[in-house]
């Protein structure tokens, strides 16, 4: 068993394939390999300068353990192939001494619920689990999906069918309260590079980058989908309606659209880390849960 530090960035050099791939063999539902590759993508958040504190345990070559994080090392993700649970240890006490934040001195970890034998290494390490839970929602493709039922004068479009980045990017600034904050929307050529430096690679599928689109061209919902034909797991995400067009359908019909696509390419279920009452109005039910744990002190 050897271990070292993460190589490369978050483009697809160094590590970031490795990884991906490791994390469509664990199978996890939780901190899947699509959540690492949206992690990836997101310009915004992800904070660079932490990649290089992934740990990474290899046997034979082979990753069969990473501590990971979600855009930040806020929480730590340890996530391990089966058979080499007993890494739990090593990845704590790697943790503790170097993926923890000079500006946040809080140590946290998320544990699945279901997870005992990580839950028995945290807690004999003085953490205490707290009261925040990370929920995930499942969505069973073998059962029959709704058909189309799109108001007139709207369509369904994608980011292979055109690729408005504008378009998607104002939708998404929109869909997630940001104007109702007072912020004011741009998209500059800065912006349109970015775009397509996150996009327009591999792991992502333009096709299921699902969008809503009004007669003038303008989105107004999105839902944004990820799979891996190696793997029988999607996720959603994100999901997003302009205020002014909630309440009238248009994102449950992109997320539709989406697990009709995702279910030809071979998924048995798609997943979404959520426990909003949209999700499970549509179809989705609850699947699991887990728990952020804390230092006790």
């Amino acid at each position: 068993m050897t271990f070292r530090t993460y190589t490369g960035n978050r483009m697809e050099t160094g590590d970031y394939q490795r990884l991906h791939n490791f994390l469509v063999e664990t199978k996890s539902t939780e901190y899947t390999y699509a959540r690492f590759d949206w992690m990836m993508t997101n310009w915004d958040y992800l904070e660079d300068r932490y990649l290089e504190r992934i740990g990474i345990w290899e046997s034979e070559g082979k990753i069969v353990g990473a501590m990971l994080f979600d855009h930040s090392m806020d929480v730590l993700f340890p996530m391990v192939l089966p058979g080499y649970e007993s890494l739990y240890q090593k990845m704590y006490h790697y943790a503790s001494e170097h993926m923890v934040k000079e500006d946040n001195p809080e140590f946290l970890i998320y544990a699945k619920d279901s997870n005992t034998k990580l839950q028995k290494v945290l807690r004999k390490n003085g953490m205490i689990a707290t009261e925040e839970k990370d929920m995930v929602a499942l969505f069973d493709l073998s059962e029959e999906i709704p058909k189309s039922n799109l108001t007139k004068g709207y369509r369904i479009t994608s980011l292979e069918e055109h690729r408005d980045y504008e378009q998607y990017m104002k939708c998404m600034f929109k869909g997630f309260g940001h104007e109702e904050a007072g912020e004011t929307f741009s998209f500059t050529q800065e912006s349109l590079s970015d775009c397509k430096k996150a996009y327009e690679r591999s792991n992502v599928d333009l096709y299921l980058k699902i969008s809503v689109e009004d007669e003038a061209g303008n989105y107004v919902a999105h839902a944004g989908m990820w799979y891996d034909k190696k793997s029988e797991i999607a996720l959603v995400e994100p999901v997003c309606t302009i205020p002014e067009c909630r309440k009238m359908g248009f994102g449950k019909e992109a997320v539709f659209e989406g697990l009709r696509r995702v279910k030809k390419m071979g998924a048995k279920i798609a997943v979404v880390g959520s426990s909003q009452q949209f999700y499970y109005s549509i179809g989705f039910i609850p699947y699991s849960t887990g728990t952020v744990w804390k230092t006790a002190y």
